[in-house]
């Protein structure tokens, strides 16, 4: 799904080297802003190009 601009939560998080529960705990927290996810039907996604741009900052 990265062609469409979208991965899985657990794809970005082996990515990155952390637990997927910590991307999720992150994003409760609102540590990780709200425009960095897409949700599609159930599931949750990491807007790649939007958490690109937070990570920069």
């Amino acid at each position: 799904m990265e062609k469409f601009g979208i991965m899985k939560i657990k794809d970005f998080a082996k990515l990155m080297g952390i637990p997927e529960s910590t991307i999720r705990t992150w994003k409760l927290r609102k540590d990780i802003p709200d425009n960095c996810f897409k949700k599609i039907g159930g599931s949750v996604f990491i807007k790649v190009k939007e958490m690109e741009n937070f990570l920069a900052i």
